[in-house]
C-alpha cells in the first residue's frame, strides 16, 4: 500500500477495533505491515479518509470501508464527519483530538463553516474543496481545487495561470 512518501507490505484482516475514546467497530479493516519503506519511527497508520482512497489497495477487494465510514454506517456516528485539533508547536504537550461525527466546540474559537466536495480533478478523488489563492492583493489563481489532509505537511498549489490584479 502506497501512502505519501512512503509504502506498506502485509497481511489484511479484519477484527473488531475499539478506539481510545470508547467507539467500537464491529467488523473493520487492519492492516499489519511486514515491510514498511519511507516510515521511521511510525506505529501505524489509521485510515479516516474517503474509501476511494483505499482503492487497489487490498487483493480480491475494490475498496474498504475506513474507520469513520464503518462507525457512521454502523450508527455509531450520526454524521460522517471528523474533528481535527492540534496543539499548537509552542505547546509542550504536542498530543492532538479527533473527535468522530462532529467537532469539539471547546477546542475552536469561530463557528464551522462547511463547504460541499469539489467535483474537480484529481482533488475530486480526496476530500477536496473548491478554492482561490490571493497573496496580499495579487490573486494567484481564482479558480482551483485542494484537498483536506491530514497527514500532509508540504503544501500544493494547483498549476495554473497566474493573475495579477
Amino acid at each position: 500500500m502506497s501512502y505519501g512518501s512512503g509504502s506498506f507490505s502485509g497481511e489484511e484482516y479484519t477484527d473488531r477495533v475499539t478506539l481510545s475514546t470508547g467507539l467500537v467497530i464491529a467488523s473493520q479493516s487492519i492492516g499489519v505491515a511486514r515491510s514498511a519503506q519511507g516510515f521511521e519511527d511510525v506505529d501505524g497508520i489509521l485510515g479516516i479518509g474517503p474509501t476511494d482512497l483505499t482503492e487497489g489497495t487490498i487483493s480480491d477487494f475494490e475498496t474498504a470501508p475506513t474507520v469513520t465510514d464503518n462507525l457512521h454506517s454502523q450508527g455509531t456516528i450520526g454524521t460522517e464527519a471528523l474533528g481535527i485539533y492540534f496543539v499548537p508547536s509552542a505547546v509542550s504537550d504536542s498530543t492532538g483530538e479527533l473527535t468522530f461525527g462532529g467537532h469539539d466546540s471547546s477546542k475552536i474559537t469561530s463557528s464551522v463553516t462547511y463547504v460541499p466536495l469539489t467535483t474537480t480533478f484529481p482533488a475530486s478523488s480526496y476530500w477536496g474543496i473548491n478554492q482561490s489563492i490571493s497573496y496580499g492583493r495579487s490573486t494567484i489563481l481564482s479558480e482551483t481545487a485542494g484537498i483536506v489532509d491530514t497527514g500532509t505537511t508540504l503544501v500544493m498549489i494547483a498549476s495554473g495561470r497566474i493573475i495579477h490584479s
